[in-house]
C-alpha cells in the first residue's frame, strides 16, 4: 500500500454554528466565506493536525483487495496455505509437507488441512483481512454483487460467510475485476473517528479559517509575542514547542486530543513463544 500521509475519513461536526436550510448541515460562517477549493485545503489541514497529533490511530480508508491462495497467484496470499479443495497433506505450505508453528509455547509440525481462522485452507467460510475492518463496502464475486446479508464480520478482521456458502479459494489475477473468475473485498480500513474528533475538528477548521483570513478573533496562539520592557519593545518568536503535540491553547480541542493520547499505558514483557490466549468471536459488522 503507498504510504498514508493524511486520514482518508475524518468527518467534521460543527455544533454551535446556524443550521443552513439549504444543505441541512451543520457549518462555520468562516468557512462558509471561503471558496469549496479553500475550504476543502482547510479542513483537509485540521483533520491532518488531529491526525498527527493523536498518533494517526483514527480515521478510515476505502481498501480493495482480491484474495487468492498462492498456489493460485504466485504473489502475497491472504490464506495461509498452499493446497487447494481437496489437497492432501503432502501439498503443505510452500510445497513443504509440514511446517513448524508456535502452538501455547510449544513447537509443532502440521501440514495443510483444516485449519480454522489463522490457516484457513481448503474451501473456507471465514477470511482473515488486513484489519481493523470498520464496514464492508461490497462483496463482488464473478461480476455480481453479493447481497450484503450473506456476510459478517467478526472481531474487526474475519469476513464470515453466513448464508452457507463458502468463499472462493482462486481466482484469475490476469483478468480485470468483474470478469468471470474474479472476486474482491471492498471495505474501510483503520478505526472511526471518535464522536469528540469530529467536533474537535469542526472547531479546528473554523480557527483555521479565521487565521488564513487574518480575523483578530482567532483563538489559535500567535507565532509573534511582543514583550515591552522600559519602553523597549521585542518581537519574539515561539518555537511551536506545544503546538506539535496538539496544545492550541483552545480547551475544545486540546481535552479531546489529550484524553486519546495520555492515556495511562503500564509496562509489558513479552516472551517471543507466548501467544495471547484464544478468545471468542464477536460481531463487530454490521
Amino acid at each position: 500500500m503507498p504510504v498514508q500521509t493524511a486520514p482518508c475519513t475524518w468527518p467534521l461536526v460543527f455544533p454551535c454554528a446556524t443550521l443552513d436550510p439549504e444543505d441541512e448541515e451543520y457549518t462555520c460562517d468562516h468557512l462558509d466565506a471561503l471558496e469549496p477549493a479553500s475550504r476543502e485545503v482547510i479542513e483537509e489541514m485540521a483533520t491532518a493536525f488531529l491526525w498527527n497529533w493523536t498518533g494517526r490511530a483514527f480515521g478510515s480508508c476505502p481498501l480493495t483487495i482480491r484474495p487468492c491462495r498462492q498456489n493460485c497467484w504466485q504473489g502475497i496470499s491472504t490464506y495461509w496455505g498452499r493446497g487447494g479443495v481437496g489437497s492432501t497433506l503432502s501439498a503443505g505450505i510452500a510445497g513443504r509437507p509440514f511446517t513448524p508453528v508456535i502452538i501455547d509455547g510449544a513447537w509443532y509440525n502440521i501440514g495443510c488441512a483444516s485449519c480454522g481462522d489463522s490457516c484457513g485452507c481448503g474451501s473456507t467460510e471465514s477470511l482473515k483481512l488486513p484489519g481493523p475492518i470498520s464496514s464492508v463496502t461490497e462483496v463482488q464475486i464473478d461480476g455480481e454483487i453479493l447481497d450484503p446479508t450473506a456476510y459478517r464480520v467478526d472481531n474487526e478482521r474475519f469476513l464470515v460467510r453466513q448464508d452457507g456458502g463458502s468463499w472462493p479459494t482462486c481466482q484469475d489475477m490476469d483478468a480485470p475485476l468483474g470478469e468471470e473468475g474474479t472476486w474482491a473485498v471492498t471495505y474501510e480500513r483503520g478505526v472511526p473517528v471518535p464522536a469528540g474528533g469530529r467536533v474537535a475538528a469542526g472547531a479546528l477548521a473554523c480557527e483555521l479559517a479565521k487565521a488564513a483570513c487574518r480575523d483578530k478573533t482567532c483563538g489559535l496562539p500567535q507565532r509573534v509575542q511582543s514583550v515591552t520592557r522600559q519602553g523597549v519593545t521585542v518581537a519574539v518568536l515561539d518555537a511551536f514547542d506545544d503546538i506539535d503535540t496538539g496544545h492550541t491553547g483552545i480547551w475544545l480541542i486540546d481535552s479531546w486530543v489529550a484524553s486519546v493520547t495520555k492515556r495511562p499505558r503500564p509496562w509489558r514483557v513479552y516472551s517471543p513463544d507466548w501467544r495471547p490466549p484464544t478468545v471468542g468471536r464477536m460481531q463487530t459488522w454490521p
